[in-house]
C-alpha cells in the first residue's frame, strides 16, 4: 500500500519527506504537488504533478493509498487575495479526497495539517478545552475541515488526526502568502548578519516550532493512537519576538520595530500554550529556544552551505 504526501513541494513538504526516507520503513510514497515535488535521492519515491483546484481523476492519484499527509493548501494572506481559489484548494479538494477514500471502503490514516488560526486571537491561556474561534478565512477553511474529519473519522473507514500547527520556520525566502513570513525572515536575517524591521513589537509572543520537527510530528501522527478525527494543537515553544532577537543576533541593535496593529493582534499576541493531549500522543516541542535555533540554521546551511555565520 501507499502513503500520499501531498504539498509535497512546499516548505514543510520537503521536510516531512526528507525525513522520511531518512528513517526508512514507510513502504511505498507518493509525493505529489502542482509540479513533480523533488525525490529524495535514494528514497524511491514516487512523485507525481497534480492540480487539485480540479478534483476530477483523483482515483489514479488515490490508487492503493491507505495514508495521507494532507499538507496542500492556500496560506493565509494569499487566501484573503484569492478566496475563491483558497477554498477549491483548502476545502473543496480536501473534502473530495475524503469522499474518495471513504467510497473506497478501505481503511487509510489520515493525517491533516491544521492550524493555529482555528483558534482566532485570545487574551486567555490556550489549552485542550479552548473552543475555535477564527478570524481569518484561512483560519475558517482549516476549521471546516476538522469538523469534516471527525465525520468521516465517525463512519469509520477513515482513521483521521488534525494537527494544528504554531509558527514554522523558517521558510524560504521570497513571497510566500503568508502574513507571518517576518518570523522566518528574521533568520535568514541573523544567519546573513543583516539588520532588518519587524512589524511587531519586542514583546510580541509567539508560538514557534522548527521545521523538522513540524514534519517529525506529522510524521508522528501516522501511528500515533488518536483515530477518531480530533484535532490536537502542536506543542510549541511560546517565546517573545525579544528572546528571539536575543538568540538570534550578537548586536539586538540590528533589528528595528515598525509595529503594524493588525499582525500585532493576529500573530503577536499569542498567549500561554498547553497542550497535555498532544503531549500524552507523543508529539513534542523544539526542546529548546537554542536547539530550535540550532535546527533552522542547520536546514538553511543545508540549502544554501555558501553562508556561514
Amino acid at each position: 500500500m501507499t502513503l500520499l504526501v501531498t504539498g509535497a513541494s512546499g516548505f514543510v513538504g520537503r521536510q516531512v519527506a526528507s525525513l522520511l526516507a531518512d528513517e526508512g520503513g514507510y513502504g511505498a510514497v507518493r509525493l505529489t504537488d502542482l509540479t513533480a515535488p523533488p525525490i529524495p535521492i535514494g528514497s524511491g519515491f514516487e512523485a507525481v504533478a497534480f492540480d487539485l483546484a480540479t478534483t476530477e481523476h483523483l482515483d489514479a492519484l488515490l490508487e492503493g493509498v491507505d495514508r495521507v499527509i494532507h499538507l496542500a493548501a492556500v496560506p493565509g494572506g494569499a487566501t484573503e487575495q484569492t478566496p475563491g481559489f483558497a477554498r477549491r484548494i483548502n476545502v473543496d479538494a480536501p473534502l473530495a479526497i475524503l469522499e474518495h477514500l471513504d467510497q473506497a471502503k478501505r481503511p487509510c490514516r489520515f493525517v491533516y495539517a491544521s492550524s493555529i488560526a482555528i483558534l482566532g486571537p485570545t487574551p486567555l491561556p490556550v489549552d485542550d478545552e479552548t473552543v475555535p474561534a477564527p478570524a481569518t478565512l484561512y483560519g475558517a477553511h482549516k476549521r471546516m475541515i476538522e469538523i469534516a474529519l471527525a465525520q468521516f473519522a465517525r463512519r469509520g473507514s477513515i482513521k483521521a488526526v488534525g494537527l494544528r500547527l504554531p509558527g514554522i520556520v523558517a521558510r524560504p525566502m521570497g513571497p510566500s502568502g503568508l502574513a507571518s513570513a517576518f518570523m522566518s525572515d528574521l533568520f535568514h536575517a541573523a544567519l546573513e548578519q543583516r539588520p532588518m524591521t519587524l512589524p511587531v513589537s519586542a514583546d510580541a509572543s509567539i508560538w514557534i516550532l522548527s521545521a523538522r520537527r513540524a514534519a517529525w510530528n506529522l510524521i508522528h501522527a501516522l501511528h500515533c493512537g488518536i483515530e477518531h478525527g480530533i484535532s490536537l494543537t502542536c506543542p510549541a515553544l511560546h517565546v517573545t519576538i525579544g528572546q528571539l532577537i536575543q538568540q538570534l543576533f550578537p548586536d539586538p541593535a540590528q533589528v528595528r520595530h515598525a509595529r503594524d496593529p493588525e499582525l500585532q493582534r493576529l500573530f503577536g499576541s499569542q498567549p500561554a500554550l498547553v497542550t497535555p493531549s498532544a503531549a500524552e500522543a507523543g508529539f513534542q516541542s523544539d526542546e529548546s529556544l537554542e536547539a530550535l535555533t540550532a535546527s533552522v540554521f542547520a536546514s538553511l546551511r543545508a540549502e544554501a552551505p555558501s553562508i556561514v555565520l
